[in-house]
């Protein structure tokens, strides 16, 4: 009789278990979240795996159902302890007619989403600044290209919302417009004009869905839209160190805020390519913008690791006062821009010439003649670069350029490719415009040129005897006309690669320490190589050492640097650093600022030291006073911040890259760019 009432208590022990899981059960609120990407009339990528992603309650099961054309194709995966789950459905081919997905958590039908109206086709992702930010009813055509809208519904488009963000984001901002038809009623205030011509031209062509993703924002330089952890790369470091607090920083232009808000959240999208615009709030900066630009197309590769991903982008376009010759940094940023077309190490890139297409460049309006409203040939000269490039059509997708020039007696011919059925005059022009040459004095005079063959145009000039360098369209609204048989202008070319006479604004870093104790004492050259780097010089505001007139400057035996020089001014006490290797390359070095001793008294001992040993940094406070230990990546981000106590050691995970170590102890403020 006992033995049975002993069973009867764990029974009922078991039951009133077992009631109270199912109770937390019944109370646990379970949920399924998609990213605002994922939303009914969006385009999925065709031939690409379809991923899918999301977060939901942790442990349990998303069911994934993809409908199309009478197929259904099913998958499902746990969610991890993060609330993260990712899957991915088989890759499908072109679908015109509505498709169907669904998304639930697995026993738990009230979880539901279903997303209508999906098709599948070619995802173009387009960002810049403010000229590609220019929607629809901006066109000169807005009218009818707003009125056809209706003709085109395999155009679909999906716009971020502005985000800048001082950490890379994992969510799309929920202000984002999610996935919508691109018609009569949407497009001419939500879609990017050159991108939807783009889309349009492309559609027309193949018959095929066109996905627009929109992530742009005016006003931008490119930095923004690079990520962090790029500028701590050895060979992109641009600039011993920035700004210690991101706050201080011009929000809208500090280095990958863009990037974080609007890029990184769209990480994983299968996509087709990339087009982009921008390079108007560079070009204070233009000769570093071509590896400002392979940073960036590096970096978004790299992100959505498609391979090397097709990347369209627009030349800068003609703007001011027209001539045949000027010097400005709007020129010497077009040169870039070329300059990377050519980069063999930065693959299938496409560009569009655009310097006819301004016809409001002496606007008195500012406002205006820095956007202008000829946008249709821009959308459609990326688009038949597209075409070629990327879905093989054989189309005249570029205008002339130049292949190979000859300098003889007072001519210079000139040998062009990319003539299609020949060179030929701008419609309606009888002259042939644009052309310059130099002698050796290096002034340039305007010259007469003429088209002698399909692919050949000499160019002579009567104060110019003996000509040595030969420019086209050299301005920054060229008077200039030569086409090729398609329609399509010849790109700007130099011969020569003399110094340009544009104002540049220089570099200064922001390490300079806030005190007036230390001094500059020691530069240390670690041998890694940045091609062309620009610009030449660098400014260190700095304290002389107490024991000399000068700051001392130590360079490491043996370094590949060719020569180091340094003069000094001694009224605004600013050292200006100039370095040249062997071959006129720049390469990355490490400024050591230390405290300075006052005269007559004994040094004290160093308060820090630290070792790099493989994988790990070690921090050794060497008083008895508290530390502050802050760690920034090289585009200003504080990375690590913490307080060492007396004589405390500290282990750290290795930081790649090139970092900032900052560490203060009473007065003494030291810093570290290290590698």
């Amino acid at each position: 009789m006992k033995t049975d009432l002993n069973v009867l208590k764990v029974l009922l022990f078991i039951f009133i278990l077992m009631s109270i899981n199912q109770t937390v059960q019944a109370i646990t609120v379970r949920y399924l979240e998609l990213p605002v990407f994922f939303s009914s009339n969006m385009v999925l990528q065709r031939d690409v795996p379809l991923k899918f992603w999301g977060w939901a309650t942790p442990g349990d099961t998303v069911m994934i159902e993809f409908s199309s054309q009478n197929k259904k194709y099913q998958t499902k995966v746990g969610v991890d302890a993060d609330s993260t789950w990712t899957t991915c459905l088989p890759a499908q081919q072109v679908a015109i007619e509505p498709c169907e997905l669904r998304f639930s958590l697995q026993e738990y039908p009230e979880t539901l989403h279903i997303l209508k109206n999906v098709l599948v086709g070619d995802v173009w992702f387009a960002a810049g600044q403010s000229n590609m930010e220019k929607k629809v009813n901006h066109l000169l055509e807005a009218d009818q290209y707003i009125r056809e809208a209706n003709n085109y519904p395999l155009i679909r488009s999906f716009k971020t919302s502005y985000n800048a963000a001082t950490e890379p984001q994992e969510k799309v901002n929920k202000t984002s417009l999610p996935w919508f038809v691109c018609n009569s009623q949407f497009v001419g205030d939500n879609v990017s004009a050159v991108a939807y011509v783009f889309a349009r031209y492309i559609q027309e062509e193949t018959q095929i869905p066109i996905g627009i993703i929109q992530s742009y924002r005016g006003g931008t330089e490119i930095e923004t839209w690079i990520s962090p952890w790029k500028f701590t790369e050895p060979q992109y470091c641009k600039v011993a160190g920035r700004k210690d607090y991101l706050e201080e920083l011009d929000r809208l232009n500090s280095h990958s805020v863009n990037y974080n808000g609007q890029i990184n959240p769209l990480k994983g999208i299968p996509l087709k390519g990339f087009v982009w615009y921008q390079g108007e709030s560079n070009t204070k900066r233009a000769k570093e913008y071509r590896y400002m630009m392979k940073m960036l197309i590096e970096d978004w590769r790299s992100l959505w690791n498609q391979g090397d991903l097709p990347f369209y982008y627009v030349q800068m376009y003609n703007y001011s006062t027209p001539a045949f010759y000027d010097e400005y940094n709007w020129v010497d940023i077009r040169e870039q821009q070329e300059f990377l077309l050519y980069d063999k190490t930065v693959a299938n890139t496409g560009m569009a010439v655009i310097i006819d297409t301004n016809e409001e460049a002496t606007n008195p309006d500012a406002n205006v003649r820095a956007h202008p409203r000829n946008k249709k040939p821009v959308g459609e000269r990326l688009a038949r670069i597209a075409l070629k490039q990327t879905y093989g059509k054989k189309i005249l997708s570029e205008g002339p350029v130049i292949n190979q020039y000859k300098f003889k007696n007072d001519s210079v011919y000139l040998y062009f490719r990319n003539y299609g059925d020949g060179l030929q005059i701008k419609s309606g022009e009888t002259a042939l415009n644009g052309f310059i040459l130099s002698g050796i004095d290096k002034s340039f005079k305007s010259a007469k040129a003429e088209i002698i063959n399909d692919s050949t145009v000499v160019v002579t000039s009567s104060v110019v005897t003996k000509p040595v360098a030969v420019r086209y369209a050299w301005a920054r609204n060229p008077i200039c006309n030569l086409y090729n048989s398609a329609d399509m202008p010849a790109m700007p070319f130099r011969s020569d690669m003399w110094e340009s006479k544009a104002a540049y604004s220089q570099f200064k870093t922001s390490c300079n320490t806030p005190d007036d104790d230390v001094s500059l004492v020691s530069i240390r050259l670690n041998g890694v190589q940045i091609e062309n780097f620009n610009p030449n010089q660098f400014s260190y505001h700095v304290a002389f050492n107490a024991n000399n007139n000068f700051p001392v400057v130590n360079a490491i035996p043996n370094s590949p640097w060719a020569k180091l020089t340094i003069t000094e001014n001694h009224t605004t006490q600013e050292i200006i650093i100039t370095v040249t290797a062997e071959s006129g390359r720049k390469q990355v070095y490490e400024i050591n600022f230390q405290p300075v001793s006052s005269v007559g008294k004994a040094a004290e001992p160093d308060p820090f030291s630290f070792i790099q040993q493989n994988s790990s940094l070690i921090i050794q406070q060497n008083n008895a006073e508290k530390a502050d230990v802050k760690i920034f990546n090289t585009y200003g981000q504080c990375i690590f911040k913490d307080e060492l106590e007396q004589y405390e050691q500290r282990t750290l995970q290795a930081i790649p890259g090139i970092y900032l170590m900052s560490m203060l102890l009473g007065k003494h403020n030291r810093k570290f760019l290290m590698k």
